[in-house]
């Protein structure tokens, strides 16, 4: 090999080239991954996305009874409970699950025009739903199995609490939660796409999601779950305690605000950014 074809060679080599996949490739990942989950059959897109929010819903049970176990103190559960809730995310990323969150990265191949404004919302919407059974039906095993109610029943009234919090906030303050939820999960998303082996793309994870509920971030198939568990509550409440009351309606409309700000975190700050930086020069050559 001569110099000049040396030095060609390294020309090519990516910036910022690790071992682990460089921020173009991971574009290119994206980008591909998300037309493929685009074209999937409904029926595979709705089981998928089923057992995406039950991995999610996993996830905030973990949180759940980390942050009512009375052997804890306020402080350690807090800090922990954040780093056992991204259990759920990572089920959910590495066992190649639709979750409607970190779908939103499907803008990367829509503005690539891999696939289409219908696709896009046909996506969406199915693994929307499918995440709401999958968390519906974690939600009813998790009360059926009477483990709802252990520690005095401080778990429910730790799903409440956290609801009632959710609902707490203003429409504007509820969207850029949502904004921030997803940015820091499409974050997590899109450097698990940099790993090569799982333990690159657990440990790439971890920070991220867990900083979502360190945070006080909102993002809507999590919130589902708590929000679902505190909507039955009634179901398992025990005569003389008094519980926050929390609408179907009022939940419903605090999730859509989420859905709203975690588009507009995961799909246009991270995904339509990138695609930017790295793909729309690729676009403009064709």
């Amino acid at each position: 090999m001569t110099d000049d074809q040396a030095k060609n060679d390294k020309s090519k080599l990516p910036v910022f080239g690790l071992d682990a996949y460089s921020p173009e490739e991971i574009a290119h990942r994206v980008e591909h991954v998300g037309a493929k989950k685009a074209k999937l059959p409904v029926t595979t897109t709705l089981m998928l996305g089923i057992l995406g929010g039950g991995f999610v819903s996993l996830g905030a049970m973990y949180q759940l009874v980390v942050l009512g176990n009375p052997l804890l103190s306020q402080g350690s559960a807090a800090i922990l409970s954040p780093i056992f809730f991204s259990m759920g995310y990572m089920l959910a990323m590495l066992a190649g699950t639709e979750v409607f969150t970190t779908n939103n990265l499907l803008v990367m191949s829509w503005a690539s025009k891999k696939i289409s404004s219908l696709d896009l919302i046909r996506n969406w919407s199915l693994v929307l739903l499918a995440n709401a059974v999958g968390v519906a039906g974690v939600v009813i095993m998790f009360i059926l199995s009477g483990q709802s109610g252990a520690h005095g029943g401080a778990l429910i009234e730790t799903a409440l609490n956290i609801s009632s919090d959710r609902l707490s906030y203003t429409p504007v303050q509820i969207f850029f939660q949502g904004v921030l939820g997803n940015l820091l999960l499409c974050t997590a998303a899109w450097v698990a796409m940099a790993g090569r082996t799982v333990t690159d793309k657990t440990l790439g994870m971890i920070l991220p999601i867990s900083a979502v509920y360190a945070g006080g971030f909102q993002h809507c198939t999590g919130n589902m779950f708590n929000m679902l568990l505190a909507v039955l509550a009634g179901l398992i409440k025990k005569d003389g305690v008094q519980r926050v009351d929390i609408s179907v309606t009022e939940a419903l409309f605090s999730l859509s605000l989420v859905a709203s700000g975690n588009i507009v975190g995961g799909g246009v700050l991270i995904a339509l950014v990138y695609y930017f930086i790295y793909l729309r020069k690729n676009s403009l050559k064709k």
